[in-house]
């Protein structure tokens, strides 16, 4: 009984150790830990017409939407809409996707090429000429990356085209690599991606700002090629977007005056991954390492060394597995789910195997215990044991997934 009694205050002692451990580790990374600091420009989607996918049959079922940045409301959509009307310059835009290909996550980006064209009427044409420019010195791709081909808009006519109506029109070619603004990586594996083309009057002087003109996405003509919802191999298209935002410059560039404010068209191809691809590629494989933890307990109680080492093999194919998916993904500020429901596997496995040291222990202890009650009650509790455990986690693992998915920030 001695011998126990030492044991016991001794597992005490170790575990008050840990949680005190625990505690200055929680303690020393909260103090090191820091917060990002937000961009102060800021996104409103304006009140032109617009494409965007917001219709709830079309919305996946973890709430996308290719919309950036806050609606209006109230008595802003009114005054918005005169200021529509009052625009200076009007330019009709429209984007046609031919290709989209080479998405890269750890960036995250993706090249494409297609389409850009713009219809504006005789006042922006008479500014153009006083100032002895044309129209595409004064576009600018915002999300556009450097790379071997910078990327540009391309004239296909020498000079802007006449038409019937008196609107002049020009046709551009673009081909690049572009920034990918918005994704769900929260939710990896099940992700839902919008690669954009952004695009922006190119004006730091004011003179064509959000006042004075306005793009207005020309919604009929727009759309996606044949290759453009199918260049991404093993993503799924779910639709494009297309909407004009009020960018708002936190900075007047040093020219003096208020904040700066200008007109963007976004051009949005959402993608996503398919649900069931998903699960047996990266789900599967750990449901199954974590079964293996839970008949562990279904091993004889004699069989002590083949029981231990089960947890420990678990242990290190639980980081290979993770360190595999984690290499598709940028470096991330958060968990995803996926991360979530390793920590919950990291948890599991280590509870197992502290919990088959401790049943051995009991077993060995038992051998050198005298046949009678004591040794009977003793078999009965590690017994019973072997045989709740199991179900215990089961039902813990259960809870902490969909708790895990549930409390992810709606729209991430």
């Amino acid at each position: 009984m001695t011998k126990i009694r030492r044991r016991r205050k001794w597992n005490f002692l170790a575990i008050v150790s840990v949680v005190l451990a625990a505690l200055l580790l929680v303690l020393g990374i909260s103090s090191l830990d820091v917060d990002q600091v937000p961009g102060r420009d800021s996104l409103r989607l304006s009140s032109a017409s617009r494409a965007l996918n917001t219709s709830l049959d079309r919305l996946p079922r973890d709430g996308w939407s290719s919309q950036r940045g806050e609606s209006l409301s109230g008595s802003e959509i009114q005054a918005d809409l005169d200021a529509l009307n009052d625009a200076k310059y009007h330019v009709k835009l429209g984007v046609y996707s031919n290709s989209t290909y080479d998405l890269d996550l750890s960036v995250p980006s993706f090249s494409s090429s297609g389409y850009v064209w713009l219809r504006w009427e005789q006042p922006l044409q008479d500014y153009l000429e006083a100032n002895d420019n044309s129209l595409e010195e004064h576009i600018l791709l915002l999300n556009a990356l450097l790379s071997d081909a910078e990327p540009v808009l391309h004239p296909v006519q020498d000079k802007p085209a006449t038409l019937s109506d008196g609107t002049y029109y020009q046709l551009y070619t673009y081909v690049g690599r572009f920034f990918i603004d918005q994704t769900s990586f929260r939710r990896f594996p099940f992700l839902t991606i919008g690669l954009p083309i952004a695009i922006e009057a190119d004006d730091v002087e004011g003179g064509l700002g959000y006042s004075s003109l306005r793009f207005e996405p020309d919604i009929r003509n727009s759309g996606m090629g044949l290759f453009a919802g199918t260049g991404i191999i093993g993503w799924l298209n779910r639709g494009w977007s297309i909407a004009e935002y009020r960018h708002n410059y936190a900075t007047n560039f040093g020219l003096g005056g208020l904040d700066r404010d200008y007109s963007l068209i976004v051009y949005d191809i959402t993608f996503g991954t398919s649900a069931w691809s998903a699960f047996w590629r990266l789900m599967l494989p750990l449901l199954v390492v974590m079964v293996m933890v839970l008949l562990v307990f279904k091993i004889r109680p004699d069989e002590q060394d083949a029981r231990a080492g089960i947890p420990v093999t678990v242990l290190l194919t639980l980081v290979f597995l993770q360190q595999v998916y984690r290499g598709e993904l940028p470096d991330l500020p958060f968990l995803t789910f996926l991360d979530q429901v390793y920590v919950i596997a990291y948890v599991i496995t280590l509870f197992a195997f502290v919990l088959l040291v401790w049943i051995g222990r009991r077993y060995a202890d038992m051998e050198s215990m005298p046949l009678g009650e004591t040794r009977d009650n003793l078999s009965r509790r590690l017994e019973t044991l072997d045989e709740v455990w199991p179900l215990m986690m089961v039902l813990f693992c259960s809870i902490a997934v969909f708790f895990s998915w549930y409390l992810i920030p709606s729209g991430t």
